[in-house]
């Protein structure tokens, strides 16, 4: 009569030592952009336009609405200083979709713009494509609009 094979007993897990690094897992773009985007919001809070700018890239194209093309950091930094010179205090972004086209990508999404205690100065929608800049996500081509009509409402 043959033997059973024997029973392998299950593989003890050995604990992680103290102090060891975890390998950090890879991130999807989309958690990547939102992580860039981040980044910007706070430095519009602390009124930081050259911090602002620097989460774009160098030849970055900023399209604003009633506004020449803001084309580079500094005129994209100026733009932000009279922006946050102007009484904008914040700013929020809610990405609402994310596709990554190898070292590019592009988002679409939703903004606010704050005032002092949190009033909405103005709200809409942007589509910036990204670039992957010394392996960075940065905005490249940013452009917004509002949804705020700028018709006088009906008497």
């Amino acid at each position: 009569m043959a033997k059973a094979p024997a029973k392998k007993a299950p593989a003890k897990s050995v604990p992680a030592k103290k102090g060891a690094a975890k390998k950090p897992a890879a991130k999807d773009p989309k958690s990547l952009i939102k992580a860039a985007n981040k980044v910007l919001v706070a430095a519009a809070a602390k009124g930081d336009s050259a911090a602002v700018a620097a989460c774009y890239t160098r030849n970055a194209k900023l399209l604003v609405p009633g506004l020449e093309v803001q084309t580079g950091t500094k005129a994209i930094a100026a733009f932000w200083q009279g922006a946050l010179g102007s009484g904008v205090k914040g700013v929020t972004l809610k990405t609402l979709e994310v596709e990554a086209l190898g070292t590019t990508a592009y988002e679409v999404g939703a903004y606010q713009l704050l005032g002092e205690g949190g009033a909405v100065l103005d709200h809409g929608k942007y589509v910036v494509v990204w670039k992957k800049d010394k392996g960075q996500w940065k905005l490249h081509r940013d452009i917004f609009n509002t949804s705020v009509s700028a018709q006088p409402a009906a008497a």
